[in-house]
């Protein structure tokens, strides 16, 4: 495997890996760290979806804190 097939292969498992967390963010997350969130419309997670799948590792590590904290003071 050449260098550039081993740089696209990481690519394409680093966007696998983004796009099936940014489908589950989408659905339950992003109303967990954001409040105006809750109820909003399809146009506003097919806005949000590519960033998700972009920024997945920070918005994994910002979800996981929420639902720390919450589950620490339940």
């Amino acid at each position: 495997m050449s260098m550039a097939e081993a740089i696209i292969v990481l690519c394409a498992g680093y966007m696998l890996a983004g796009g099936l967390f940014a489908l589950a963010f989408v659905a339950r997350g992003a109303a967990r760290l954001d409040p105006a969130a809750r109820g909003a419309g399809w146009a506003f997670s097919a806005t949000i979806f590519p960033a998700a799948v972009a920024l997945w590792p920070l918005l994994a590590l910002k979800w996981l804190r929420v639902r720390r904290s919450s589950g620490a003071h339940s």
